[in-house]
């Protein structure tokens, strides 16, 4: 791997920490007392709790605020977590648009710049709103990001892609929220400065009939001269792509809805949508409140559980990597939504004897790691996965922005009612969740056709049923 290559692969991991930055650190500072306090999420009288959350009886050592909670929390907490949201499903819109007509490598300099103003103005400001300034980066960022490193990476990396204790009931401190916000600048800096140094997609050069910029661009990503023969192959692909595409000439997204397509469309939507009421973000959105529900300490809550589940989620992938050739797009979904299923009724069963003992909150907290296991290497990615194969070229590009605009806005509904939810049913929304995942496999099951190594014409067989 040259210099050029490994930027690329560099680069790549900054775009996708955007986001993941984001959603870990509102769960973190979600139940941050002085932002509670600062956002009138809760108030406070003065009175602290022990290490273990009780209230103090004696000369034990004081260790978090005694919070009263407000009676629209819930309400608050939706708006503030899904506000970036909400913005992220407005840069899916303008992404398409701007990357066509500016350029992946621009654009998304453009997308970390937003970003970073936004995290210093969302640590400085008192307005929940600015929420939004950042979720556009993400949702702009979340569409460019994979698009121009698939278009730049070369082929053959392509697939590769103890804390001091002090007493805190004196005085309620703004700077841990604040700094934690603030410190969203570093990835969006850096996405921003590494773009600088990175090259132009040469499918989009070539797009754009620049097509001596783009060999240039392919020789510097493989090491080589612009008249080496990998650098010229791999250019006559580009070519060959691009006048495919402006054969297939422009469409509108009317064609989406056409007795050929509109099985894809309609398959590809409420994929995304059943994605999210997985129950997902609901775990990784509010992880740490539901470990305090279950009756774990602030640290365990806070800190300890959610590196713990975020490492699984983590190693989750590879199995995904591996499933999703090997035993197909729809075997995948029935089997995810199946083990989500159950574990989420574990969650729930478990959860209701928590109050036996120790164990039983151990079993919930697994419970729940199970849960994002399954999640993470069959729901996670076969979606983005399948609405980029199923379409024909004339409508590939609208027909995954549909796609891509079911999740975010069943992203943003999940981050909204979520609090509420948890609020009013505790750990029975994971009987909610359950019953959804219910339906998302009878949907799998059902109604999704496999996509496995079909052509575009074996597809278009299966969608109309004279296959």
């Amino acid at each position: 791997m040259n210099s050029s290559q490994f930027l690329v692969v560099l680069t790549a991991s900054f775009g996708g920490l955007l986001f993941g930055y984001e959603v870990g650190v509102m769960n973190v500072v979600l139940v941050m007392d002085a932002f509670r306090i600062f956002f009138r999420f809760f108030s406070w009288n003065g009175d602290a709790l022990d290490e273990m959350g009780n209230d103090i009886k004696g000369n034990e050592e004081k260790m978090y605020h005694k919070l009263e909670e407000a009676e629209n929390k819930a309400t608050l907490e939706g708006v503030i977590t899904s506000s970036f949201v909400l913005g992220a499903l407005c840069g899916v819109l303008m992404a398409t648009y701007l990357g066509e007509k500016y350029g992946r490598q621009r654009t998304i300099m453009i997308g970390a710049c937003i970003f970073t103003c936004g995290a210093i103005i969302q640590g400085l400001s008192v307005r929940s709103w600015v929420m939004i300034a950042i979720g556009l980066s993400i949702g702009c960022n979340g569409v460019l990001c994979p698009t121009y490193i698939s278009e730049v990476a070369p082929a053959k990396i392509r697939e590769g892609l103890g804390t001091p204790r002090k007493n805190v009931w004196e005085e309620v401190s703004n700077f841990e929220w604040r700094f934690a916000l603030l410190f969203q600048v570093v990835p969006g800096l850096d996405l921003a400065t590494l773009m600088c140094f990175l090259p132009k997609s040469p499918r989009w050069l070539c797009s754009k009939d620049r097509d001596e910029e783009a060999v240039q661009v392919l020789a510097k990503l493989n090491a080589a001269s612009t008249s080496d023969e990998l650098a010229q192959s791999e250019l006559k692909a580009i070519q060959g792509d691009v006048a495919a595409t402006r054969a297939a000439g422009s469409s509108s997204f009317g064609e989406l809805f056409s007795p050929v397509i509109r099985r894809r469309t309609f398959i590809t939507f409420l994929m995304q949508l059943f994605q999210q009421w997985t129950g997902i973000n609901v775990i990784m959105y509010y992880q740490s409140q539901i470990y305090n529900e279950i009756g774990f300490t602030k640290f365990m809550s806070t800190v300890v559980l959610p590196i713990i589940n975020n490492f699984v989620n983590f190693i989750s992938t590879f199995p995904g990597m591996w499933g999703i050739e090997r035993l197909g797009r729809k075997t995948l979904l029935v089997i995810g939504s199946l083990m989500m299923m159950v574990f989420h009724i574990s969650t729930w069963a478990f959860s209701t004897q928590t109050d036996k003992g120790k164990l039983w909150q151990y079993l919930t907290v697994a419970s729940i790691f199970l849960m994002v296991f399954s999640f993470t290497w069959t729901w996670g990615p076969v979606p983005w996965v399948y609405q980029a194969e199923v379409f024909p070229l004339c409508v590939r590009v609208k027909g995954s922005a549909v796609g891509t605009v079911s999740n975010f806005l069943n992203n943003w509904i999940i981050a909204f009612v979520g609090p509420a939810l948890m609020k009013a049913w505790s750990t029975k929304t994971f009987l909610l969740l359950a019953a959804a995942c219910l339906l998302a496999w009878i949907y799998s099951q059902f109604f999704v056709i496999e996509c496995k190594g079909l052509s575009i014409d074996e597809m278009d067989a299966k969608m109309t049923g004279k296959a």
